[in-house]
C-alpha cells in the first residue's frame, strides 16, 4: 500500500434534523442549514472553513435526501453527484462508510477527513494545520482510523471524551497518540476529575482515514455492511444509483461508528485539537457563540428585554419583548413561539415529539 497518499477530501455529515432548535430548526429546514450563532448558514461554514486546503470539488455531502436540493443550493460549487441524499436516517457508521467508498472509487490512496455539517470552531487555520497533521500522521499508519479530540475547556457532562493512550509519533510538532479508550458521556463528578487529571478529550465527531483502512474496518466489525456499501459505490454517477442506494441503504444496521468500528479498532489514533468549539446542541449555545449583553441576556433580532437576565431571546419575525423575567428560552417564528426555562434547553426535543404524537406535523 502506497504512504505517499493522494489528494485530501472532505466529508461533511449533514443529515440531522435539529429537533432541539426548534421552532427555527424545522423539517423541511433544519439545523445545519440554518445561520445559528453565526451570520452564514452551518454547512455553508463548514464548507468554507475548509476551502482553502479541500476545494469544494473535493467535498462530499451526506444528507438527508429531503435536503439535497437545498444542499446544492447553499454549495454550488460541490459537485451536484457529491451531494448524496440518504433514503433513511441510519446514524454514522453507514454515511461515513458510504462516504469512504464513494471517495475511494476516485482517489484510493486519498485522505479523507469526515465532519459533522453543524458545529462551529474557532481558530480555523490552526484546524486546517491539524488536518495537514493527521493526513502526515496516516501516511505513516496508513491502515489507522484517527479521531481529533478536542480539548476540553470545562468539566462537560453533554459529551462523551476519548481517552489519550501512549504517544505514537510526533507529525507537524504535534503528538498523534493511540486511542486508548472511548469513555461515556460522565456525570459532573466524573467530569471534573478527567478534567483534572487531562488526558481525556471531548469526541466531536471528527475522523481521517484512508479508504482502504476503513474498509478494512468495516469488513473486520461490520461485515454485514461492507458488501451493501459495494453495491451502492459501484452505482454511484450511473443511471441505477438512486434506486440501488434506495434499496440497500435502508437494510444497513443503524449504529454509530464510534460503536461499531471505532470501540473495537486495533489501530486508532487521537489528534489533540487546542481549538475552541462547540457544536451548537441547543438554545443554550448561544450564549457561548455570541456571548451576553450587559444585561446577562442573549438576543437575536428585534429583541426588548426589560427587567430580566439571564434569558436568551430570538427573534426570527417581528419583534419579541420580554418583562420582569430571569432565566427563560423564547425564540419566535412567523408561525410558532417557544417558551422554557433556559435550564431545559435540551427538553426541546420532546416539544417536536408532543407535536408528532398530537398530529400537528404542520409545525415540524
Amino acid at each position: 500500500m502506497s504512504t505517499a497518499g493522494g489528494d485530501l477530501y472532505a466529508v461533511i455529515m449533514a443529515g440531522g434534523s435539529g429537533t432541539r432548535f426548534w421552532p427555527a430548526s424545522r423539517v423541511r429546514r433544519p439545523k445545519q442549514l440554518l445561520p445559528i450563532g453565526i451570520d452564514e448558514p452551518l454547512i455553508v461554514r463548514t464548507s468554507t472553513r475548509l476551502a482553502d486546503m479541500i476545494p469544494p470539488e473535493r467535498q462530499f455531502v451526506i444528507t438527508s435526501a429531503r435536503y439535497v436540493g437545498a444542499v446544492r443550493e447553499l454549495l454550488p460549487d460541490v459537485p451536484p453527484m457529491q451531494v448524496v441524499g440518504e433514503p433513511v436516517g441510519r446514524d454514522t457508521a453507514p454515511c461515513i462508510g458510504l462516504a469512504g467508498r464513494l471517495v475511494g472509487t476516485l482517489d484510493p490512496d486519498a485522505t479523507v477527513v469526515a465532519m459533522p455539517s453543524d458545529h462551529v470552531i474557532g481558530a480555523e487555520e490552526l484546524f486546517r494545520e491539524h488536518i495537514g497533521v493527521a493526513r502526515e500522521a496516516l501516511a505513516a499508519r496508513p491502515d489507522a482510523i484517527l479521531v481529533f479530540g478536542i480539548e476540553p475547556d470545562r468539566p462537560a457532562t453533554g459529551y462523551g471524551y476519548l481517552r489519550q493512550g501512549a504517544v505514537l509519533g510526533e507529525f507537524g510538532g504535534r503528538r498523534v497518540y493511540r486511542l486508548d479508550a472511548f469513555v461515556e458521556k460522565p456525570d459532573e463528578s466524573r467530569a471534573r476529575e478527567m478534567l483534572a487529571a487531562g488526558g481525556h478529550f471531548w469526541n466531536a465527531g471528527l475522523f481521517a482515514f484512508r479508504p482502504r483502512a476503513l474498509a478494512a474496518a468495516y469488513a473486520a466489525h461490520l461485515p454485514a455492511m461492507g458488501p451493501r456499501l459495494d453495491r451502492i459505490a459501484r452505482a454511484w454517477r450511473g443511471d441505477e444509483f438512486e434506486q440501488i442506494l434506495t434499496a440497500e441503504f435502508p437494510s444497513m444496521q443503524s449504529i454509530s461508528i464510534d460503536y461499531g468500528v471505532m470501540e473495537k479498532a486495533d489501530q486508532a489514533l487521537l489528534l489533540p485539537l487546542p481549538i475552541r468549539w462547540d457544536d451548537v446542541g441547543s438554545w443554550a449555545a448561544l450564549e457561548r457563540l455570541a456571548g451576553a449583553g450587559d444585561d446577562g441576556n442573549v438576543t437575536e433580532g428585534d429583541t426588548l428585554v426589560l427587567s430580566g437576565t439571564g434569558n436568551i431571546v430570538s427573534a426570527r419575525d417581528g419583534l419579541v419583548a420580554v418583562k420582569g423575567v430571569d432565566d427563560l428560552i423564547v425564540v419566535h417564528t412567523p408561525d410558532a413561539t417557544l417558551v422554557c426555562r433556559r435550564d431545559d434547553a435540551e427538553g426541546v426535543k420532546q416539544i417536536v415529539e408532543a407535536l408528532r404524537e398530537r398530529g400537528l406535523e404542520r409545525y415540524l
